[in-house]
């Protein structure tokens, strides 16, 4: 493969197991042909070199790279990186999936909008078995995903894509300060770069398994967000520190929020939200972004406190109905395709 491709998808492989071959395939069914596949394996001991390997064999936009030692999922998405080609890098992780169409809707939309330099779609929970389990809600907007920035990671990583290069030609590299939090780390200094977005289509399935889950909620994880979550917070209201309480409800609405502290939350979120729109001509409220917040903390509270989760959704539907009420109306009737 001579020619430069216009997309090159970055996936790294650590023991990718039976799920694998699938999440590969995802990426080879692309409608959107004109990309490069660059995977990197990080020493993985379960058979998946082999399986990469047999493709690579089969495909040549497939360019692997197996490393001896492993080095962890930060340094080989750098290491990535480093071989990506194209102007855009789009990221698939190694035990999801990606919808036949994903490329190409977001090719169609940087090549819509030039000032775009981070796009990401929405998507759909997945179990071991492929079964749909749940849905997950992106805010849409560039103002709506800024706003977002410090209370959620308002990107799926695996439905990414990003420029590869910063405006000053810089490459774009993940901090390896982070080992888990490395992607909302990185989705903030980007925002700073220019206009970012997320597609309303469903066009991954996002895999929920116990090795998905195992660091979700560990010591390194919670750390991660904290430290990512002050430094958002910091320059986005550098006038108004976060108190230990503010950050405490700000973990538990990342973590799933409790009846008690329903009304704390509320205060707090619409004191942030005032103080957030007053803080410059360019900031503007998203409705659809805030009903995404609602509906999440009114999944959390369900099972643990009807008359809060009722307020919570009842919250929701009052911030965009239009999007509420559809987004309902999918759990009631989940379709059967993946956009």
């Amino acid at each position: 493969m001579n020619s430069i491709p216009r997309i090159s998808v970055l996936m790294t492989v650590f023991n990718g197991g039976r799920f694998l071959a699938e999440s590969v395939e995802s990426i080879l069914a692309q409608t959107f042909r004109d990309f490069e596949f660059v995977i990197v394996d990080d020493a993985s001991t379960d058979g998946s070199v082999a399986v990469l390997e047999s493709y690579a064999r089969r495909d040549p936009r497939i360019r692997l790279f197996c490393n001896p030692r492993n080095s962890g999922q930060t340094d080989c998405l750098n290491q990535g990186l480093e071989e990506c080609r194209a102007d855009w890098v789009a990221r698939q992780d190694a035990d999801d999936l990606s919808a036949p169409g994903r490329l190409s809707a977001q090719w169609r939309e940087v090549a819509r909008r030039p000032g775009l330099v981070l796009l990401g779609v929405n998507g759909r929970v997945i179990n071991e078995a492929g079964a749909a389990v749940g849905l997950i809600h992106a805010p849409l907007s560039d103002a709506g995903i800024r706003w977002s920035l410090p209370f959620r990671n308002p990107f799926i990583h695996t439905g990414v894509v990003f420029r590869r290069c910063r405006p000053d030609g810089a490459p774009v590299k993940f901090d390896t300060a982070f080992r888990i939090c490395q992607d909302w780390e990185l989705w903030a200094r980007l925002a700073g770069d220019g206009e970012v977005a997320n597609l309303e289509g469903r066009l991954v399935l996002y895999r929920h398994h116990a090795g998905s889950l195992s660091n979700h909620f560990s010591p390194r994880a919670r750390e991660e967000n904290r430290l990512v979550v002050a430094e958002i917070w910091r320059s986005r209201f550098p006038a108004r520190p976060l108190t230990s309480e503010e950050a405490g409800l700000l973990e538990a609405f990342r973590e799933g929020l409790l009846p008690e502290q329903w009304e704390k939350f509320k205060t707090f979120y619409a004191g942030s939200r005032r103080d957030w729109l007053a803080g410059g001509p360019g900031r503007k409220r998203d409705r659809q972004a805030e009903a995404v917040h609602f509906l999440q903390a009114a999944g959390a509270l369900a099972g643990r406190g009807r008359a809060a989760a009722g307020a919570a959704n009842a919250q929701a539907v009052f911030s965009d109905p239009a999007w509420a009420l559809a987004t309902f109306f999918q759990r009631l009737f989940p379709a059967t395709g993946s956009g």
